[in-house]
């Protein structure tokens, strides 16, 4: 319903500006901007509820199915597994992926890009090839600045995940066969699978459950465009009851 309402008021808000507005933006962002900002917002709005749900049940669920069979070895992975959860994460997101950008963007290379080719004819009969070439290479030099230090964020960040993986996996391992061998009656050897499966299926649950979530700031970019447009006053208010009216 939310999502309904911040539609109808950024469209009725499209209706109010005059025609100038639809000259400085493209239809391609404007209509990207009336659905996807509105999905964004509805998403943040409801998500933190459904990932905090799906946590929590994953996590408790699994820690309390090891403790019942083998408690030792759930100690362990009580400590490790803020670790093992970071590795969870970076998992997922490196096996599924990340978002960058929308090419409907005005402002990103692709965005350029695509308005150009689209409006060939407009950009050739105004003989404004030279700025719009200047405008796709000032956005690839932007793009290319900061990319060497996010692709080597991204991979340390990644490599330290499987790295906390590996070594928690290996020190689960080696707990667990310890205890075997060390008690070789208190716990058995099926006691132990299922409160390793139990815990690694509480993990692959937090990694899925934290891939789902929306960005904080792109949910908070979303709003602060889709708030500026249903604010903006029109200069020619055609949907407005001010002024004289003739009958």
């Amino acid at each position: 319903r939310m999502n309904r309402r911040v539609r109808d008021s950024a469209f009725g808000s499209l209706l109010r500006q005059e025609v100038g507005y639809f000259d400085q933006h493209s239809v391609g962002n404007i209509t990207t901007k009336l659905q996807d900002d509105t999905t964004m917002i509805q998403s943040f709005s409801g998500q933190p509820i459904r990932v905090f749900t799906m946590t929590l049940a994953s996590v408790l669920l699994g820690l309390v199915i090891s403790f019942v069979f083998m408690w030792p070895f759930a100690l362990l992975t009580l400590a490790i597994l803020p670790f093992m959860g970071f590795g969870a994460v970076m998992e997922m997101q490196m096996y599924l992926g990340e978002d960058e950008g929308d090419s409907a963007d005005k402002s990103c290379s692709g965005g350029i890009l695509i308005e150009t080719l689209l409006n060939i004819r407009t950009v050739a009969s105004l003989t404004i090839e030279h700025i719009k070439s200047d405008e796709y290479a000032n956005a690839l030099q932007a793009e290319h600045s900061g990319s060497l230090k996010t692709h080597v964020y991204k991979g340390t960040a990644s490599g330290f995940g499987q790295l906390s993986q590996m070594w928690g996996m290996g020190l689960m391992f080696w707990w667990g066969g310890w205890l075997l061998v060390n008690q070789p009656g208190k716990f058995s050897f099926v006691d132990y699978n299922i409160s390793m499966m139990s815990l690694l299926y509480a993990l692959s649950g937090l990694g899925m459950a934290a891939q789902g979530t929306v960005d904080k700031d792109k949910a908070n970019a979303a709003a602060e465009r889709i708030f500026a447009l249903i604010d903006r006053e029109s200069a020619i208010d055609s949907l407005s009851n001010e002024g004289k009216q003739s009958f």
